[in-house]
């Protein structure tokens, strides 16, 4: 699953990073993997941590579109990692993408750039999880 979720936030960097946008079917096809997968029995936390890790996602992450810090795709994305990740996952995931995103910030206003590009804070934050993923087998 981890790898799934790196994937898509991998192609959806690319994407952002091009052109500040983030396709539709890159969460949306992340999330009908992950519900499939879960409901064939092949996710290795299950149904409940996929339901507490879409929770949290979306409880945290809507906030902030609302309040204009996030973007549609990546509150669209975030949400999407969410399920796959689970909670605890997606919340250690949540803090490394807000420090990995507040660092790009700074480098992009030194170099007086007026849009960000947050999906490779995302994938940064992803990465910075690889340590647990291999600690869990």
């Amino acid at each position: 699953m981890f790898l799934l979720a790196l994937g898509a936030t991998s192609l959806a960097s690319a994407f952002d990073l091009r052109s500040r946008r983030i396709p539709n079917a890159i969460p949306g096809g992340l999330l009908l993997c992950v519900l499939v997968l879960t409901a064939a029995g092949l996710h290795p936390l299950g149904w409940g941590h996929a339901a507490w890790g879409i929770v949290a996602a979306t409880l945290i992450t809507l906030p902030l579109f609302r309040l204009g810090w996030l973007g549609g795709g990546d509150t669209k994305l975030m949400i999407a990692l969410g399920p796959a990740l689970g909670l605890i996952p997606f919340l250690a995931f949540f803090v490394a993408t807000t420090l990995f995103g507040g660092a790009l910030a700074l480098r992009a206003r030194r170099h007086g750039e007026k849009e960000l590009a947050y999906a490779p804070a995302m994938l940064l934050g992803l990465l910075a999880l690889l340590p647990l993923q291999w600690l869990q087998g």
